[in-house]
């Protein structure tokens, strides 16, 4: 995944970061106010605002592709990794709205996650219209015939680690993608990323929640998954590199036990200036 460049890991100045998916996956865009603003272009896409004070930040929706509208995409959670924070951000689903209480030295990415009317868990004890599961989308206790159930309703949360793929272990191969590093500020400048090849090796953990990568970079480090709640994966490696301190951050979208594709993303601010780098890569069992 090449994590050794000197500008590939993002520093550990404050940085918020919007991340948008959709369920099930789909292109389009979504566009943000406030603190990160832009477009989101789907799927899976990010905007960022580095180099900030601590305090408190907010973005929020301002247009959803009206595409989606059409398909009945509402957005159904927003959800930020830094819950272990003394001063945790929240997601606000009925405004659209991520408020960032941004620490020292903190780097914190809200998920927004737009899915398809009843398709984001659901009451479900008897599955969709039918009696006993049979209806077309049940995910109910008796598996009727187009049920996905089998036992899996729980207690009808719809959120089950069943519903969830769980990639294979051992020796996986990642191919990266072309990608680039941009700079600006006291000088600019583009850089390619050459595309490369690398073979890791992969286990999983914690009932699959927890993935261990090891190889999968050109320096080699080991790179701890966490399964998020759309049933892919993100981690970060950071550290220092000639007294700079960095993180690169990474995710794994599962398409199957023998596939999934990702990027990496990374920003660091140093000596007047904010450079950018990312690149996507595919990787097969």
């Amino acid at each position: 995944m090449g994590a050794c460049f000197l500008w590939s890991a993002q520093s550990l100045s404050e940085t918020v970061t919007v991340e948008v998916v959709t369920e099930p996956v789909t292109s389009g865009y979504v566009l943000f106010t406030g603190i990160p603003d832009g477009q989101v272009t789907l799927p899976q896409g990010t905007i960022s605002k580095s180099d900030l004070t601590p305090g408190t930040y907010s973005s929020t929706v301002s247009t959803i592709d009206p595409t989606l509208l059409d398909a009945n995409y509402t957005l159904t959670s927003i959800e930020c990794d830094d819950d272990t924070s003394p001063t945790p951000s929240v997601g606000d689903v009925a405004n659209a709205t991520a408020t960032f209480h941004l620490d020292a030295n903190e780097s914190v990415i809200c998920l927004f996650k737009l899915s398809v009317d009843g398709n984001d868990g659901g009451e479900g004890n008897n599955g969709g219209e039918g009696n006993n599961g049979g209806g077309d989308d049940g995910s109910g206790n008796n598996n009727g015939d187009n049920g996905t159930g089998n036992n899996n309703g729980g207690d009808g949360s719809g959120e089950t680690t069943a519903a969830c793929i769980c990639p294979k272990q051992g020796v996986w191969n990642v191919s990266n993608l072309p990608g680039e590093m941009v700079c600006t500020g006291v000088m600019s400048m583009t850089m390619p990323l050459k595309a490369s090849n690398d073979i890791g090796h992969i286990e999983a953990s914690n009932n699959c929640d927890t993935l261990t990568a090891s190889g999968l970079s050109e320096d080699e480090a080991t790179i701890i998954f966490q399964r998020t709640a759309n049933c892919n994966y993100k981690g970060t490696v950071g550290g220092l590199y000639e007294g700079i301190s960095m993180e690169i951050d990474f995710t794994l979208n599962v398409a199957d036990q023998n596939n999934m594709s990702g990027g990496l993303h990374s920003v660091v601010n140093e000596s007047g200036m904010t450079c950018t780098m990312s690149r996507d890569y595919n990787m097969s069992h």
